[in-house]
């Protein structure tokens, strides 16, 4: 158990943290990647470029063997590393100068570890057949990326706090930068969501295209506070 609690107080540094947000990134985006490039090659999905064309989901390059295993092995890891990212994050900010903040810091890790599940679950049951798969993996899908969307806002949140509590003014300059991206993201789910008002059937043809461009942003996301972790040197101290 000591063990385990000095592996996990280790996790509490910007450093290490950095890297792990990294992961964050690049796991999921090369694992979906990947899957899609050897989905098409197969001829289980279209050869087109997913972002504009819209011409599949991330959830039919993941269907189909030897893709769908790839996609499994790629998205559960990925989900388990983050979910100790957000108890990495918590616990740097319970020891930094906004640990007074004590609910939203909760919230974070919460929200966090609810989207890690979420994902999971729809990973899990992705490329299975039945309907009580089919609610699992649309449930799961949702919930996942609400989930951290609001993990990642109230993180941002945050480190803006933090930046503004040790008068770190180039640090507040990237914090909002990252809240930019992630109004950006909100803007493009609020245009999805108008569009299928709109359109109602022929929605269909751009749904997909608006998929892999929220996850893309998700992903720049941990990109972004990676970069942004990285360069706070030294482990936040406890204000008095």
């Amino acid at each position: 158990m000591s063990s385990l609690q000095s592996s996990l107080a280790a996790l509490n540094n910007p450093p290490t943290l950095s890297r792990l947000a990294w992961v964050c990134a690049l796991l999921p985006f090369l694992t979906t990647h990947v899957s899609y490039l050897v989905a098409a090659s197969l001829g289980h999905v279209e050869w087109c470029m997913p972002y504009w064309d819209a011409c599949t989901s991330i959830s039919a390059t993941g269907r189909q063997m030897p893709e769908k295993a790839w996609f499994k092995a790629g998205i559960i890891p990925a989900a388990l590393l983050t979910a100790l990212f957000w108890r990495g994050m918590h616990g740097w900010f319970s020891q930094s100068p906004v640990a007074h903040l004590r609910r939203s810091i909760l919230a974070m890790m919460l929200l966090g570890y609810l989207a890690c599940g979420f994902l999971t679950l729809y990973t899990l049951a992705l490329g299975e057949d039945g309907d009580t798969f089919r609610l699992m993996r649309r449930t799961g899908v949702t919930l996942a990326f609400t989930f951290t969307y609001l993990s990642q806002l109230l993180c941002t949140h945050l480190v803006g706090q933090y930046a503004r509590e040790t008068s770190d003014h180039p640090l507040v300059i990237r914090q909002q930068k990252l809240m930019t991206l992630l109004l950006s993201l909100l803007g493009v789910g609020i245009v999805s969501v108008l569009l299928e008002g709109l359109l109602g059937g022929d929605y269909d043809r751009y749904e997909d295209g608006f998929e892999w461009i929220m996850a893309l942003m998700l992903n720049l996301w941990f990109a972004g506070t990676a970069m942004l972790l990285a360069r706070i040197a030294l482990p936040a101290t406890p204000s008095h």
